[in-house]
């Protein structure tokens, strides 16, 4: 049973995790947005960014040797890259709705792809507020759960019900089954064991009568 709870527990951490990066991070549709990475490893030929939110995409390519930037389309014209062989430093300008989600790096090398470690932020685009500053709400941070992170709660609690019934339908309903069995086999043993008693009373009776 303490088995069970642990892999439920590894679970729900492994479904949060998936949702939710490193940083939520509040910005207003038409604002800048800075992202730094840590360098990747020193065999790396380039780095991709990656973005995710109701699907995955893939950002940009930077090649650090000819610092070439292959640009998704979507990005095209607001995306930029600044590499120091410390930091990677990523710029996108001009937000749109469109934006908003997970951003996270991977590299490449000559037998093939690379992680780095920093997962990086999680990042909501909203309309802009009427009557204030954009350069007040461009570094606005979330101070509660917003909308997104409750949908992103109930998938979650969603899921682990479905786990739970799912445990209970293949591991809980068979025990009873078979302790179910168990109990009426030891009834019909004792039923007969009760007619065979009445057989040997009845002969029993005879014979002295």
């Amino acid at each position: 049973m303490m088995s069970l709870q642990i892999f439920i527990f590894l679970l729900v951490v492994l479904c949060l995790t998936n949702f939710v990066a490193s940083a939520d991070v509040i910005k207003y549709r038409g604002d800048n947005f800075t992202m730094t990475f840590p360098a990747p490893q020193k065999e790396a030929l380039g780095v991709f960014l990656h973005s995710r939110s109701e699907i995955s995409r893939q950002v940009f390519y930077y090649f650090f040797k000819t610092k070439k930037l292959t640009v998704l389309k979507d990005f095209e014209g607001r995306v930029g890259v600044k590499y120091d062989e410390k930091t990677l430093t990523i710029d996108i300008i001009n937000l749109q709705l469109t934006d908003a989600g997970a951003y996270w790096c991977t590299c490449n090398r000559l037998q093939g792809g690379c992680q780095m470690d920093d997962k990086g932020p999680f990042l909501l685009v909203k309309e802009p507020v009427a009557n204030v500053a954009s350069s007040k709400s461009a570094d606005q941070k979330s101070g509660g759960i917003n909308e997104l992170m409750i949908l992103v709660m109930a998938i979650t609690a969603g899921s682990v019900l479905l786990l739970l019934l799912l445990v209970f339908g293949v591991w809980l309903v068979p025990k009873i089954k078979k302790q179910m069995r168990s109990k009426e086999k030891g009834e019909k043993e004792r039923r007969c064991n009760n007619g065979v008693y009445e057989v040997m009373t009845v002969h029993r009776k005879a014979e002295f009568a």
